[in-house]
């Protein structure tokens, strides 16, 4: 049935091309094999290391015209040897399925399923680097011009098509989200302002709880082309009730800048700072920042020790360098060094180990992209005692990896 519904889509699609304004069809293909030994989290000696093979598959179509856009990704994504070789059957799901309605050049709206990317990714994020990808049933209104930009977004969710209000909780994701995010430039710099209200259920049947979680802040940066300095800076403030429905009190400062040397070398320094709640903190209150709906695998280290951050907080201090050796290939060094923002035990401790990544990126042409890491981290008596390990005798942790990513256009018009 999916393949009858999407041949005619690419059927009106092809029908309709002499009078839209643009038709492309599109697809990504990407085998990411990854050898694991203490990838999250410091691996026991009696255990043996991961070899895994991932693929992800994506087929877009997109449409546009004057007055509307429109879009279509199907995606598919599966561990090599997942499925037996005489499957007939397919994963395949909808990624994003939305449309947009331009009012005015500057002023539209679009309604569906679509992803959300604001900034570097801190609260919302496509998050690429992972083989599912979030995104987000909502209705955006959007106003871009080349001066001020303003989106404002709204969803609701249900765990399925009810005839009257849920008396359980929703527990798929939030059941609200409201936004508003406004950008404008100033020249050689930009600033951004963003506010996101999200709700979340828990409790049992007839006694629905919803709690309400809020998140400001703002993002202020210069990255002009001519300028071999560029910085990053953002801070955000998180207020209401958490998940939990503990009272919530936390922020997020992050800074991050690169010093261009030359055509081929670059060098990056920064730090982040999620708030903790302290070991001893009072029943039912968090200082712990949640970085919702935005990536992890960019932050605070490419083994992913801090995807889910520490109760305690997270202070990230990194530096590194990139040397773009060929005008299609690079490499690129950085060495976090960790500490919790809050003690962890009555001990004093807060620091959590280090880790070094290294990552080779080689474009060969815009359809064909090679990718490849090693990271090794450092664990420590804090390491331990958050993963659980002080009683496990663990190997030093290592990750590698190499990915092989195809981008073949079928249809550009």
């Amino acid at each position: 049935m999916k393949r009858v519904l999407f041949i005619t889509a690419l059927s009106l699609l092809s029908a309709t091309q002499l009078v839209a304004q643009s038709i492309k069809v599109d697809a990504e293909i990407r085998s990411r094999a990854e050898y694991r030994d203490g990838f999250r989290e410091p691996l026991a000696d009696t255990l043996n290391p991961a070899f895994v093979n991932n693929l992800r598959t994506k087929l877009n179509v997109a449409y546009g015209s004057e007055k509307v856009k429109a879009k279509i990704s199907l995606l598919d994504a599966r561990t090599f040897g997942s499925t037996e070789t005489t499957r007939t059957g397919n994963g395949i799901g909808i990624l994003e399925a939305w449309g947009e309605y331009n009012f005015t050049p500057e002023f539209s709206f679009s309604l569906g399923r679509q992803g959300l990317n604001y900034d570097d990714g801190r609260l919302f994020s496509y998050a690429d680097w992972v083989n599912t990808q979030p995104a987000h049933d909502i209705l955006l209104l959007k106003y871009n011009s080349e001066k001020l930009k303003v989106h404002l977004g709204a969803a609701y969710n249900n765990a399925s098509d009810v005839l009257y209000e849920e008396i359980t909780p929703y527990t798929i994701s939030y059941k609200t989200l409201n936004f508003i995010r406004a950008e404008k430039n100033f020249g050689l710099l930009s600033a951004s302002a963003l506010w996101i209200n999200d709700s979340h259920q828990s409790g049992a049947e007839n006694a629905v709880k919803t709690t309400y979680r809020n998140t400001v802040g703002g993002n202020l940066w210069l990255t002009n082309k001519q300028n071999p300095f560029t910085f990053l800076v953002n801070g955000y403030y998180q207020f209401g009730r958490d998940k939990a429905n503990k009272d919530l009190n936390a922020y997020l400062l992050g800074v991050k800048a690169n010093q261009q040397l030359n055509e081929k070398y670059s060098l990056h320094i920064g730090g982040d700072l999620l708030s903790g709640s302290a070991y001893d903190i009072e029943s039912g209150k968090s200082n712990t920042f949640n970085k919702l709906y935005g990536t992890n695998h960019a932050f605070n280290g490419s083994m992913e020790y801090w995807a889910a951050l520490p109760t305690q907080g997270l202070i990230d201090v990194f530096a590194g360098a990139t040397a773009k050796l060929f005008p299609k290939f690079d490499i690129n060094l950085t060495y976090h060094y960790f500490s919790t923002a809050k003690k962890i035990d009555t001990d004093g401790t807060k620091g959590i180990g280090s880790e070094i990544d290294i990552t080779v990126n080689y474009a060969v042409n815009e359809q064909f992209a090679i990718q490849g890491g090693w990271s090794t981290y450092f664990a420590n008596k804090g390491t331990d005692i958050l993963k659980k390990k002080t009683d496990v005798d663990t190997r030093l942790p290592q990750w590698a990896y190499i990915s092989l990513t195809f981008k073949p256009t079928f249809l550009n018009k």
